[in-house]
């Protein structure tokens, strides 16, 4: 019995991450208040901690499941062409967090990887591995690990997002300037 049980929790928490995720993804983190959410699924507060320790865990169990979203996006759409999976990383990210296509670019979480401190989950270490691909394919010249360039990509398009925080800039070519100021530098 308490086998059924630690399943019908498991599936249960899994049911109220999904609808938590559309609310966080409507509100953002600094928005979102549990007892709002338990309104809109209709249960109480106290369901929800019983699932979730706490807003942190939830919002940490959402985090990491927009990353499982990105990482099969990228796999389901990866082809032979380096440039064009980095590209397609960058479009993937930015497009998460600016909306490149809308009129009004903002975001509602735009610390969404940067708040991420889980450097060895299993999602985020796939996601190295896709950008470590894609470095060696670009130089297979390199016998060792190309983790350092696929943090540097990382870090570096991250960048993009902070200094977009901090004055609004049009995002129209936002993938194509990371890729050039990455492979080309910053000349000055």
């Amino acid at each position: 019995m308490k086998k059924i049980i630690e399943e019908v929790n498991k599936v249960k928490k899994e049911l109220y991450l999904q609808e938590s995720a559309k609310y966080i993804d409507e509100v953002g983190y600094k928005n979102f208040k549990i007892s709002q959410l338990a309104q809109r699924l209709e249960t109480s507060v106290g369901t929800i901690y019983n699932l979730f320790n706490s807003k942190e865990e939830l919002y940490l169990e959402y985090l990491i499941l927009k990353l499982q979203l990105f990482s099969q996006r990228l796999k389901e759409q990866e082809t032979l062409h380096a440039k064009d999976n980095l590209k397609l990383y960058l479009h993937c990210k930015y497009e998460i967090f600016i909306q490149i296509d809308k009129n009004n670019p903002m975001t509602s979480d735009p610390y969404f990887f940067h708040k991420l401190d889980i450097a060895n989950h299993p999602i985020v270490l796939e996601i190295y591995e896709f950008l470590q691909r894609q470095f060696k394919h670009l130089d297979n010249s390199k016998k060792e690990s190309y983790l350092h360039e696929a943090i540097l990509f990382k870090k570096f398009s991250d960048g993009f997002i902070e200094s977009y925080l901090l004055k609004k800039y049009d995002t129209h070519n936002i993938v194509e300037n990371a890729m050039d100021h990455f492979f080309k530098g910053i000349a000055l």
